[in-house]
């Protein structure tokens, strides 16, 4: 696993100086260790209150940047730039926000969407590079132990999803409407993540590297991640797709049982 950097260290002292800022974390590959030579660093904010606007968080960090701080706020507020012609991703996080989801996790437990614990996992697995107030630590410390609603929840509810899914994916394959088969495709593949890192009180690591994560499980199907990728690679109208993956969730489950 990479350490932190001193680039690490500069960056969280930039972003503590941001109105709201309560922590910063180290994420992503760096922080599983699965860096390779196409990884960039991410580091997630976490802050109370009124996140300070785009043009001024710019200002602040422009000095870190090889040429310009870039603000992207799609999916949520992030800020972009190179160091040394490497990429480092900035995402600000709502700490009230994830603490709300870590208390609905634990009592009525996370509703049975997918990746609903991807959050949580972000708070859990990252590494702290800055954390004055203990906001980040006291959040870990309160996720160190899954919550069992929200496994028991994610057992019950997905495997309903997934038959759902399953005949949507059959209903695609005879119409030939085949972007909607990739849909349901990659629906069922979620399911079945999912579904595994409940099973093994994990929280959703996101959607990258699944078959790494999946294959780190202690308690899984037998030949999971190689059923996964048979059935990610398989052709479109395979007409054994969705019940593969059927049969492969109610393993899942049965190893609940």
């Amino acid at each position: 696993m990479d350490d932190v950097t001193e680039a690490d260290r500069e960056a969280a002292t930039a972003l503590l100086a941001l109105p709201g800022i309560r922590a910063v974390s180290l994420g992503g590959s760096r922080a599983l260790g699965l860096t390779d030579h196409r990884s960039d660093t991410d580091l997630y904010a976490w802050y109370r209150g009124v996140l300070a606007p785009a043009d001024r968080r710019r200002v602040v960090l422009a000095y870190l940047a090889d040429d310009d701080v870039r603000s992207f706020d799609v999916f949520g507020p992030e800020d972009h730039w190179y160091v040394d012609g490497r990429l480092v991703e900035v995402v600000y996080l709502d700490l009230d926000e994830i603490e709300r989801q870590a208390e609905r996790a634990r009592a009525e437990g996370l509703a049975g969407e997918v990746c609903a614990t991807a959050f949580l996992h972000t708070a859990s697995a990252s590494q702290p590079v800055g954390d004055p107030y203990g906001d980040l630590e006291r959040l870990r410390g309160d996720l160190e132990t899954y919550p069992e609603a929200t496994r028991d929840r994610q057992l019950a509810e997905l495997p309903v999803m997934a038959e759902e899914f399953a005949s949507q994916l059959r209903t695609a394959q005879a119409r030939e409407d085949w972007p909607m088969v990739v849909r349901r495709r990659a629906g069922l593949l979620d399911v079945t993540a999912s579904l595994v890192f409940a099973l093994n009180r994990r929280y959703h690591p996101g959607e990258k590297r699944l078959l790494v994560h999946l294959g780190q499980c202690a308690t899984r199907p037998e030949r999971l991640v190689q059923r996964l990728r048979s059935d990610c690679l398989a052709d479109p109208d395979d007409p054994a797709l969705a019940p593969r993956f059927l049969r492969l969730i109610a393993e899942v489950v049965a190893l609940y049982g």
